[in-house]
């Protein structure tokens, strides 16, 4: 019973992540962001939300079908974009988050909740909490500046299934800073997350320094302290991850 349980949940993971990388232009707007013809920053922001923080714990759920804090990964930002939607009057990006929900949804179903074994004991990481804690102001105003631009109607952004990018990217900024929190809180449950956040941070700070004045970039100054904040986040989450154990029994990306 357990084995065909593991098997649908695999299937549904390779699936699903086939589907944000492909027809999801995730992996299609990261080849564009550097091509001074699109709107760089935004193709990155999609790129990295549908990527780096859905279909890497989607593809997480292959190597271990019973990831608890992959669905969490997934939860949290599903939750993100169902906010940045109903800020931005955004009903498309309520409809592509709706696909998201879904595709949890079956998963977690499917799943049976005997096999999961939670997220175990929090072991609190204060240099991730106080990276999230420092990068709330920040990236929460980055993220209704982009929901006012959504609503506003902007001619200068780009659309992807018919999904304003701006309101991604406003959901992407909130993403960071909620994932930063779980993995301070969880550290050696949500290494994988970090590494998002990580790998988020530098990549929209290095491509909005390299692009000044595209649409949704930050100034030279903030762009490097994406640069450097998205560093000390993938730092800090090895670093816990090393010098603190973890208890018997968990992995990081169990």
């Amino acid at each position: 019973m357990g084995n065909w349980r593991q098997t649908s949940v695999r299937a549904l993971a390779v699936f699903y992540a086939l589907v944000w990388l492909l027809p999801g232009f995730a992996i299609i707007d990261l080849t564009v962001t550097w091509s001074s013809s699109w709107p760089v920053m935004l193709e990155a922001g999609w790129g990295l939300m549908f990527g780096a923080l859905i279909a890497a714990p989607l593809i997480a759920l292959v190597h271990t079908p019973f990831n608890t804090a992959a669905i969490v990964q997934l939860t949290v930002v599903c939750l993100v974009i169902a906010l940045a939607a109903a800020v931005s009057l955004a009903w498309q990006a309520a409809v592509l988050d709706g696909v998201l929900a879904v595709q949890i949804l079956s998963i977690v179903l499917i799943a049976s909740p005997r096999a999961w074994r939670g997220l175990g004991p929090s072991r609190l990481s204060v240099p991730l909490a106080v990276l999230a804690l420092v990068s709330i102001g920040p990236w929460v105003a980055y993220a209704f500046e982009m929901f006012a631009a959504d609503r506003e109607n902007r001619p200068d952004g780009d659309y992807t299934n018919g999904v304003d990018h701006y309101s991604i990217q406003g959901a992407l900024a909130l993403a960071l800073v909620a994932l930063t929190a779980l993995a301070a809180w969880w550290p050696h449950r949500f290494l994988l997350a970090a590494i998002g956040v990580a790998v988020s941070g530098m990549y929209l700070g290095i491509v909005s320094a390299a692009h000044q004045g595209t649409p949704g970039g930050f100034s030279t100054t903030w762009s490097w302290a994406a640069v450097l904040w998205g560093a000390a986040v993938g730092a800090s989450a090895f670093l816990t991850r090393y010098q603190q154990p973890s208890a018997a029994g968990l992995r990081s990306f169990d």
